[in-house]
């Protein structure tokens, strides 16, 4: 997911730089302001994400092997954030945890199985100092409820009904959760 929300950066931001270098017209002007609202949101979901690996990575970082192994593999992603403004402060850790691991990585030696990988890492994620990584304060999440909750609920609880209904048969024919002339 981050690889998509990676490569969509660079197209918009891409788009918007071509729109800039190009002849305005009177189109060139309304999508300018299109782009940056969209790079602004690309922008704040990427945030989002890396704040969550973030905490992932202060909070429980010897429980996310897997997300190391994922850090480690595709660290490429994260080049282009190290230099932006919105992303320098919460790349740091990022920064710290993937060299770290690399340079234990690098004293194994080239020619590594997954396994043996995974195993640096597991030992790895114990003997980091956790005083070298910067604390961010606690991911906070809202719901904002929608105005008709039960429009998605419903269907949804009666589906988790349906398909995990244990010892039950349901004939999916005879079923109807709301008869067609109600609103």
């Amino acid at each position: 997911l981050f690889a998509l929300l990676s490569k969509k950066h660079n197209k918009v931001l891409e788009q918007a730089t071509q729109s800039l270098r190009g002849p305005l017209g009177a189109d060139d002007r309304t999508a300018l302001p299109d782009y940056a609202q969209d790079l602004n949101v690309i922008e704040e979901v990427i945030r989002m994400m890396l704040e969550i690996i973030n905490s992932c990575l202060s909070n429980s970082l010897h429980h996310n092997p897997n997300l190391l192994y994922a850090l480690l593999y595709k660290r490429e992603l994260f080049e282009q954030f190290r230099s932006h403004p919105s992303f320098q402060d919460i790349m740091q850790n990022l920064d710290t945890v993937i060299g770290f691991f690399s340079q234990r990585l690098e004293q194994e030696g080239s020619d590594l199985s997954v396994e043996r990988v995974q195993e640096v890492i597991k030992k790895g994620a114990v003997a980091l100092p956790k005083e070298r990584l910067k604390k961010f304060p606690e991911l906070k999440f809202k719901y904002v409820e929608e105005e008709q909750p039960e429009d998605f609920f419903v269907p949804y609880v009666w589906s988790l009904v349906f398909n995990s209904g244990v010892g039950l048969h349901w004939n999916s024919q005879g079923i109807e959760l709301f008869g067609m002339d109600s609103p």
